[in-house]
């Protein structure tokens, strides 16, 4: 429904070998000694499994990011020989066959199993989040500090040396993006401070190849105002209001535009410690004991900005859906789906997928659940609380095997999105594909609107699907999407800059996009708010739907994962904190 979820997990274990992708790859010992892996695809196969560390990666999916589309016969078995290699280099000392190694066999693939402290980035990911925390709470130097020694781990770009491989390009630009608002939080330190002129030297390039973070713009226009430099600030304005206007038609925020006017006029407020307002990140007050822990669904007031209760569930939740009088969740590790009761707070059923459920959708007589890496989606029966049918798409021979990133469904069809780059539709009453769209790119979301389909798709686009013809009617340049929602006026898309985009249905055009802060995944729009979950800080955001302001944000205490809003109450899947 929602989008692609954050899939990225591990699960923890005493080990010796630490891992550095931010910036060339590297693997140091216990005593910081390298550990050298040789070039090529044995390397490479190493790095896909750090990506997707405490994940099964297939075999098929091995040999796709190994040699693309024509692998040779013996591809199966190069795996298995790098496989053997590694474990020969990263555990010399352990049994092969034992069950608790760094490297492990585990139908239908392999999985390496990595401690947190163990990777660069999952360190920086605590640091900067823990700096933020500080931030808001006004311990301004403390989160100076933290967020200087997160920063400290970046001896580069992200796993530069794997910069043109598609396999590692999700998790490259998704630590840049959390690099870039570490970047933003310790600007805004700094500014309290008073150290200015630090901003000004730290900011100046990376504006300039950030053009669309308005947050980074405002800091550096702010600093350049407090050192005296009054017309330079103007300019850098200018110069983002030029590019935005240039690339995508647009005007910059009303918090930016409200800056340049202080500025214009000399507002005496701006001579002090004060944070520019371009996509606040405050959280609105919540009690710290009301916080929610993982593997949970929140129950929250949007009115009150409370949270009034919590619901245990499975293991990681991950996608969440409303209907037949249910809130749904699908559990991605313990591979089943949770059936609550809104009104006594409870789980009435848990239904076994036997996959690892990553997302939902809610027809009038079936929630459909995409089933990720096993490449097939689940229809349950809500009258009986089990799965009826599993329509498994490795074995058709249109569409070669891929994940099912996302569902949506209506009572005339089911709508999946898969790999490489397709759009599946299902006829409900047959429960047998009746399309297969080509979109392009991988497809990441799918989100049923009035009468139409939309797709976001890896290519920073949106598409609109006419299901009369299963054909595009309209293409909209976006962010690199994260996920999507349709609403009755207006389809979202969140991207992986922290960017909230309005689309209007109709003309196919972007009306307004909403700075928010990268870390947003699954998102839901009323006709009063849009909601959108942010796994990085642990937080909901409302944005009024109406001018994109940012009206509040709800403190959660672990991370979000999707977000969903029924007769006034707002749901909420939880997972680890540790799990962005």
């Amino acid at each position: 429904m929602d989008g692609l979820p954050r899939l990225v997990g591990w699960l923890a274990r005493d080990g010796d070998v630490n891992f550095d992708i931010l910036g060339p790859f590297g693997i140091r010992d216990a005593e910081g000694s390298e550990i050298r892996i040789p070039a090529g695809r044995e390397r490479s196969l190493l790095v896909l499994l750090l990506i997707n560390r405490g994940e099964v990666v297939s075999t098929d999916r091995i040999v796709e990011a190994l040699w693309g589309d024509q692998p040779p016969e013996t591809a199966a078995k190069a795996v298995q020989g790098y496989v053997s290699h590694l474990r020969r280099i990263l555990e010399p000392g352990r049994d092969a066959g034992g069950s608790d190694g760094l490297l492990l066999t585990r139908a239908p693939g392999y999985v390496l199993r990595v401690d947190a402290h163990a990777v660069d980035a999952i360190r920086f990911q605590q640091l900067a989040s823990g700096g933020s925390r500080a931030l808001e709470e006004g311990a301004i130097a403390e989160a100076a500090t933290a967020l200087e020694e997160a920063l400290g781990l970046w001896r580069g770009h992200a796993l530069a040396d794997f910069a043109f491989d598609d396999f590692a390009q999700g998790e490259i630009h998704r630590l840049e993006d959390l690099r870039l608002g570490a970047l933003e939080d310790q600007a805004h330190a700094l500014l309290q401070l008073g150290r200015n002129t630090e901003v000004v030297a730290g900011l100046d390039e990376l504006v300039a190849e950030n053009p669309m973070r308005e947050r980074l713009r405002a800091s550096l226009m702010l600093a350049l105002y407090r050192t005296g430099r009054q017309a330079d600030a103007l300019q850098v304005y200018r110069d983002g209001r030029r590019v935005l206007a240039g690339e995508l038609g647009l005007e910059p925020g009303p918090e930016l535009q409200r800056l340049e006017q202080s500025i214009l006029a000399q507002d005496p407020d701006l001579d002090g410690v004060n944070r520019p307002s371009v996509a606040p990140r405050r959280r609105v007050s919540s009690h710290t004991e009301a916080h929610v822990p993982p593997d949970s669904v929140a129950v929250i007031d949007p009115q009150r900005s409370r949270i009034v209760g919590h619901v245990p569930v499975g293991r990681r939740p991950v996608a969440i859906a409303i209907g037949h009088g249910s809130v749904w969740v699908a559990n991605a590790d313990d591979g089943t789906v949770s059936r609550i009761d809104p009104d006594r707070h409870e789980v009435i059923r848990t239904i076994g997928i036997g996959a690892p459920a990553i997302d939902l959708a809610v027809s009038t007589d079936a929630v459909w659940v995409a089933n990720g890496s096993a490449g097939t989606v689940s229809r349950i029966d809500p009258s009986a609380d089990t799965v009826v049918e599993t329509i498994d798409l490795r074995g058709t021979s249109d569409l070669v095997w891929n994940p099912t990133y996302a569902v949506d469904a209506d009572d005339e069809s089911v709508w999946i999105a898969t790999g490489p780059h397709h759009v599946l539709r299902v006829d409900p009453t047959t429960n047998e594909p009746s399309a297969i769209i080509d979109v392009g790119h991988v497809p990441v979301g799918v989100a049923l609107g009035q009468e139409v389909l939309w797709v976001a798709t890896t290519a920073g686009r949106a598409l609109r699907i006419e299901p009369h013809t299963n054909t595009a009617t309209a293409e909209v340049a976006i962010g690199d999407p994260v996920a999507l929602t349709a609403g009755r006026q207006a389809v979202w898309v969140s991207d992986t800059r922290g960017q909230v985009w309005r689309i209007n249905p109709d003309t196919g055009t972007v009306t307004q996009t909403t700075p928010v802060g990268g870390g947003l995944v699954g998102m839901c729009a009323t006709d009063g708010v849009v909601l959108a979950a942010n796994n990085a800080d642990g937080t909901v955001v409302q944005i009024d739907p109406q001018d994109g302001r940012v009206v509040g944000l709800i403190s959660l205490g672990h991370a979000p994962t999707d977000v969903a809003f029924l007769d006034g109450t707002v749901w909420v899947s939880i997972q680890s904190e540790s799990a962005i």
